[in-house]
């Protein structure tokens, strides 16, 4: 292989590792065991968009979180007939199992419910 190929190559390697890197995925989550209820443990993130018990923030910016496979968002809520904006990091752990949500000084971790 000529040098210009192998660096091809190495960027190519590089760009897929960044876009494999584990982010939280998509779908149901719940603050200890994963049960149907109570309503208001459970969240779901289904294409940036989380949706808790009476609210929903879209997530937009997200910038990666050096050290973690997780990033940090600019959350746009909305619920209860009042809007805001909350700064949220998401981190996955423990191969995806744990989803880690850092939001308003506390830290939150939602089980992932498979199903």
């Amino acid at each position: 292989m000529t040098l210009k190929k192998l660096g091809i190559a190495a960027l190519m390697i590089a760009a897929g590792a960044s876009t494999a890197s584990a982010q939280v995925a998509n779908g149901r989550y719940q603050l200890g065991a994963c049960t149907t209820h109570p309503e208001e443990t459970i969240v779901r993130l289904e294409n940036n968009v989380l949706t808790f018990y009476e609210s929903v923030c879209t997530l937009s910016n997200p910038t990666p979180i050096q050290g973690t496979n997780g990033y940090s968002y600019i959350g746009n809520c909305a619920g209860e007939g009042l809007e805001w904006t909350a700064n949220m990091m998401l981190i996955p752990l423990q191969g995806g199992e744990i989803m880690r949500m850092l939001r308003d000084g506390l830290v939150f971790d939602y089980t992932y419910c498979p199903g």
